[in-house]
């Protein structure tokens, strides 16, 4: 099984739920692995430079697979980091890399950067790496005011291209809150769109793997 994670904006926890995911599958004895095609902000360490979403998984499991097939640097979209590198990005690498890639694994995750219209090359959109893949989008929101227009908006665009909606998994949910569009967010986006709704996360206090992972765990079922 492969699986594109998207989401509906930068810093909704795209990284998170991918990890939480993983870990959770990696629990329950299936070999995961996670693919990064394109990460931008790589941070650079002595030995080198590390992909900083891949890390926050390795920080965690030395047993998930992991790979990128171009790490970039500068905080900015992977296509403008390769352009100002003057690096030429080839989707061709990258279709083979995730061929080769997904058969050590039993699933695998693909993680994506920004939204689902982020620039992925200077000639393709995310969107257009999903649908070179050829995989089903799992798309992460967040219950926030203003959020429900741009995960309408996701999966509106999603529909309309052909690519394969697996469902919306809700991050970052508060155990208690009194704002009145987080607590009615879901029920909201249940009245304008037919998408499956996977489940939510918790906003945890603890990040600890067992706490991601018994948050996780639930999901495991939907997908197999």
């Amino acid at each position: 099984m492969e699986y594109f994670i998207t989401g509906i904006d930068t810093d909704i926890g795209k990284t998170f739920v991918t990890k939480g995911l993983a870990l959770a599958f990696e629990n329950r004895g299936i070999k995961t692995g996670v693919y990064k095609p394109l990460q931008s902000g790589a941070i650079s360490k002595p030995d080198g430079f590390i992909a900083p979403d891949l890390y926050e998984i390795e920080k965690y499991s030395k047993t998930i697979n992991t790979k990128c097939s171009y790490l970039l640097e500068g905080e900015v979209s992977p296509a403008l980091a390769a352009r100002l590198k003057g690096i030429k990005i080839d989707k061709n690498k990258i279709r083979s890399d995730f061929d080769s890639f997904k058969k050590e694994n039993q699933i695998t995750l693909v993680e994506g950067a920004g939204g689902i219209l982020a620039p992925a090359t200077d000639d393709m959109l995310f969107a257009d790496l999903i649908k070179l893949l050829n995989i089903p989008v799992i798309i992460v929101s967040v219950p926030f005011l203003g959020r429900l227009n741009h995960t309408l908006l996701t999966v509106h665009y999603a529909k309309t291209n052909g690519i394969n909606i697996k469902g919306i998994i809700i991050n970052r949910v508060p155990l208690s809150t009194d704002d009145l569009a987080v607590k009615n967010f879901t029920d909201e986006l249940k009245m304008y769109t037919d998408t499956p709704i996977l489940g939510s996360v918790l906003e945890l206090k603890n990040n600890d793997k067992e706490s991601v992972i018994n948050e996780f765990k639930k999901f495991t079922e939907v997908f197999s």
